[in-house]
């Protein structure tokens, strides 16, 4: 501590003494060694973040900060590594320390001066706000931070030190306590804004669903047509038409044709207004089950907070949510499947004239509420859920094949970027489009692995219905009759338009997400 009269006492950082220096980091180190192994893991990061924050960290900074320290690439942080490390960044601590305080001799940051840098740069906050901030850093409660406080916070922030890399690490810290609850302090937005987020999201959904719906509808026919069938249906309409045969057109093309004979332009929509319903209570019942899930889990594995359990555990978390919102949205599911399949298939080529307009119209009257009392009488609340057994063995794969190949994309990525220096010698900024590619690169690959599942939930939630006629006793059932009828390639019947559709549905999504966002307020 500075005494109150300048001069009088040595300089915080310069007047270090080397042996005093080099004592304090090797004292440091052995104590977050307390396992005595000779080095830091990702374990002793974590608890070296409580001890020195007296608050718990995310698994993300001990990732980083093994990513900086580890210039051996050995997985761990040996001394000599934590000492350059140390040394280098209590060089910079000092920098930004002394760029701040600006209305104090005594080597102490005043809340004018916290406040000021953080308005500088862009950040506007209440005097509520410093006066918590200043009391996470300030321990021993003397009004002011002086650089020992300082260096000790932020020793093992392995981020750039500027103020809003600082701000926003005080912000993550201070979201979880020592048992693990989540306290999110009024100055994170996203505490405030819950709804506003989930409206935004809910928007950027329902849009994005909308545009890409004539993607959906055609893969539901693709898929609820078999090789049989479709003959049938071509034989029926050379028998009544007068035209010659045709050459044989793509399935791709023929569906689109027929789907816009059921009811022109809006055909492509039937079941839209289903699929968009459902965004809201999916995306809460989702977030609501993966973060209790993570909890139990932090408590089963003594992780210190939810967001530090480990990778498995996180899997296992995301997984229980995708079951859970996948059987609680199951029957609108099936119900959006069967009003797209309710739908007579026209095969003749010819255009939907007034009268054909009319009868759409009239079909479309009432048609949820017909369809979803029709599956009642045939199977009471059972037929709401058919196909729910395949349907949930899709949800474990998925998610272990897009977490993963997200995660080797992203953090092979984020490596080749910070071997990456800008003019000024800083690693550069990775580009959020690369990291959005990689998720739509993963999901895609994802979704290919598990679609033969999907395809098969379709066929059973459509069986029946004048688009698929036929009936299966099992899923297995299923599986027999359509390699049969279709042979291997039956499996994969309208995984073009669901690839076709990532792109413009992420795309749009992202848009739309960021604008409403903007329009609610919310950064």
């Amino acid at each position: 501590m500075s005494p109150d009269v300048p001069g009088s006492s040595p300089h915080p950082y310069f007047d270090e003494k080397a042996g005093e220096r080099e004592k304090r980091i090797k004292s440091l180190f052995e104590e977050l060694d307390y396992k005595k192994r000779g080095y830091l893991d990702a374990e002793a990061i974590l608890g070296g973040f409580l001890k020195l924050t007296h608050l718990p960290a995310h698994t993300r900074y001990a990732t980083d900060l093994l990513a900086k320290c580890d210039t051996a690439h050995d997985g761990v942080i040996d001394y000599q590594e934590f000492r350059t490390y140390v040394l280098e960044k209590e060089k910079e601590l000092w920098g930004l320390f002394a760029e701040i305080n600006q209305s104090d001799q005594h080597y102490r940051l005043l809340p004018s001066d916290l406040e000021n840098a953080l308005k500088a740069a862009g950040i506007h906050v209440s005097k509520e706000d410093i006066s918590n901030f200043m009391q996470v850093i300030d321990t021993e409660g003397n009004g002011y931070i002086d650089f020992h406080d300082w260096r000790d916070f932020l020793l093992l922030l392995p981020r750039e030190t500027t103020i809003i890399e600082i701000y926003q690490y005080y912000q993550t810290s201070t979201q979880l306590t020592h048992d693990a609850e989540v306290v999110i302090p009024h100055t994170d937005e996203t505490a405030n804004n819950a709804y506003k987020y989930l409206a935004a999201g809910g928007m950027a959904g329902a849009v994005s669903r909308t545009c890409t719906a004539p993607f959906d509808r055609l893969k539901v026919y693709l898929i609820t047509q078999t090789v049989s069938f479709s003959k049938q249906a071509a034989a029926a309409a050379a028998a009544t038409s007068s035209q010659p045969p045709t050459h044989h057109q793509s399935a791709i093309l023929t569906g689109l044709k027929n789907i816009y004979h059921q009811g022109g332009f809006r055909a492509f929509f039937v079941g839209n207004g289903l699929n968009v319903i459902k965004i809201v209570p999916e995306s809460a019942i989702k977030f609501y089950v993966f973060e209790t899930t993570k909890s139990i889990l932090a408590e089963l594995t003594h992780s210190e907070d939810k967001n530090a359990i480990p990778v498995g555990a996180r899997f296992i978390a995301g997984g229980v949510a995708g079951l859970c919102a996948q059987f609680c949205i199951y029957p609108v599911e099936t119900l959006k499947t069967r009003i797209m399949s309710s739908m007579i298939i026209e095969s003749n080529g010819k255009m939907m004239d007034k009268k054909s307009s009319d009868a759409f119209k009239s079909k479309q009257k009432n048609l949820i509420l017909n369809t979803a009392r029709s599956m009642y009488t045939t199977g009471g609340l059972r037929g709401f859920w058919p196909g729910l057994t395949v349907s949930l063995m899709g949800v474990f794969p998925y998610q272990a094949l897009d977490m993963g190949i997200y995660e080797t994309l992203k953090v092979t990525y984020l490596q080749y970027m910070n071997n990456q220096k800008d003019e000024h010698g800083k690693g550069k900024s990775p580009n959020v489009l690369v990291l959005w590619a990689c998720g739509m690169v993963s999901g895609s690959i994802g979704a290919t692995s598990v679609y033969p599942l999907n395809m098969l939930r379709t066929r059973l939630q459509a069986q029946g219905t004048p688009a698929h006629p036929y009936t299966y006793t099992s899923a297995w059932d299923a599986a027999k009759k359509t390699l049969r009828a279709d042979g291997i390639g039956g499996f994969y019947k309208g995984l073009g338009p669901t690839l076709f559709k990532v792109v413009p549905s992420v795309s749009i999504s992202y848009a739309v997400y960021e604008f409403s966002k903007k329009t609610l307020g919310i950064s």
